[in-house]
């Protein structure tokens, strides 16, 4: 009997290997959980999965690919009970597409998709010692691809791209060009707000007003969720009002925009960004204590050319001598201005932001790689604007977190 009972386990193992290791070896795998759609360069990447079957307490590689070769850049071992795995490593360069697989034994994950992109680039190099940035809407589109790396470079650490507008044509022209510059100044390290240009009807009429407005604030809600909603690179979504009809009363422009300004917060959860000059902020809104209180509950974007270097040019003050000349929501009793964003030129060089441009007369100038030999409206012409706070600021009211403390205002 003990003789023979060796033999009994050999038979017993063959058929064990026959009838289950196939089995086993079927259920074997070794699996990914989701990536971000995004990661930062030189940051580190977490990621995690499991190994079934055969394959728990097996060693995982984690290899990504940025062209044509795979690299190994994590070996881990699952867990012998569970199967599950956690593997970190620092992503590489900026790339716009990196593949990720794990292997285990002759096993192979699927393939994951995830694009690499650069840290924020918020450094206050700009004039005056504050965050510098810009906005662009169809006049800086030349036809040819923008170098969102070279503006990175030049100090650019936000970008307010034109993401809609109230009259059709003008909207149709918006959509291609944000679809396709958000993401890639996104991936450049560059902050992104979209605006609105409003287009307010000539009407007596507060019903077709307020129709309108919301209207308007529905169809600009749901452009941002073609952009990709609210990230950790989106700015709150700014309102650009100017140049409305003089016959429309101060009442009924006041009123479209609170129109849309809450119909926009409702939509989105973020209080929008105003953008205006001082003309209009003081003589086309109510002023009463009521319009003024809801109107500091929004951040200001300034149009005033200025240099922001220059310590005798006071943002939002006014001409000629009479610094109270502007009294507005965000004006102050010593006539200072609360204001968040301070568009103060124009005049922006294009060849050192990375803007292909024509120009306005003649043939190219040497020593420039941005120029397209044709007629347009020369190299001179970019808005450039400066953020009045931290970086820290900055980055808080992309989360929404940041808001003019009441105590700003005296």
């Amino acid at each position: 009997m003990f003789r023979r009972f060796p033999a009994l386990i050999t038979i017993c193992a063959i058929f064990v290997g026959v009838f289950v290791t196939p089995a086993d070896a079927a259920t074997r795998s070794v699996r990914i959980a989701k990536v971000p759609v995004a990661i930062v360069a030189g940051q580190t990447v977490t990621i995690t999965g499991n190994t079934t079957g055969g394959l728990k307490g097996a060693k995982v590689a984690v290899q990504i690919a940025t062209g044509g070769r795979w690299k190994t850049v994590k070996v881990v071992k699952s867990n012998r009970k569970n199967g599950a795995w956690t593997a970190t490593f620092k992503a590489p360069k900026s790339t716009p597409k990196m593949w990720i697989r794990a292997l285990s034994g002759t096993k192979r994950s699927a393939l994951q998709k995830t694009a690499v992109i650069a840290p924020l680039n918020i450094a206050a190099v700009g004039p005056g010692g504050r965050i510098l940035g810009l906005d662009m809407s169809q006049w800086q589109d030349a036809g040819t691809p923008i170098d969102f790396n070279r503006m990175a470079a030049a100090g650019i650490g936000f970008a307010f791209i034109k993401g809609s507008d109230g009259k059709a044509s003008e909207d149709a022209l918006a959509i291609p060009l944000a679809a396709t510059w958000a993401p890639a100044a996104k991936a450049a390290g560059i902050l992104v707000g979209y605006y609105h240009r409003a287009s307010i009807p000539v009407t007596t009429d507060p019903a077709v007003m307020i129709a309108d407005a919301q209207a308007q604030a529905a169809l600009t809600a749901a452009r941002l969720v073609t952009y990709g909603g609210y990230d950790d690179r989106t700015l709150p979504y700014a309102l650009d009002i100017e140049g409305i009809d003089s016959t429309i009363s101060d009442e009924l422009v006041t009123l479209w925009t609170f129109t849309w300004l809450d119909a926009m917060q409702a939509a989105t959860g973020r209080a929008p960004i105003i953008y205006t000059y001082r003309s209009f902020l003081a003589y086309r809104f109510l002023q009463d204590a009521a319009t003024i209180n809801k109107f500091r509950n929004y951040h200001l974007w300034l149009a005033q050319p200025g240099n922001p270097a220059d310590p005798a040019v006071k943002v939002g003050q006014g001409v000629n001598g009479d610094p109270c000349y502007y009294k507005t929501a965000w004006s102050q009793t010593d006539c200072s201005f609360v204001w968040t964003f301070w568009q103060y030129t124009s005049n922006g060089d294009r060849e050192t932001y990375g803007f292909p441009w024509k120009p306005i007369a003649g043939a190219c100038p040497t020593g420039v790689t941005l120029c397209i030999p044709g007629s347009g409206t020369g190299r001179a012409h970019l808005d450039l604007n400066v953020f009045n706070g931290s970086a820290a600021d900055l980055t808080a009211l992309v989360k929404g977190t940041w808001n003019r403390s009441a105590a700003e205002y005296h």
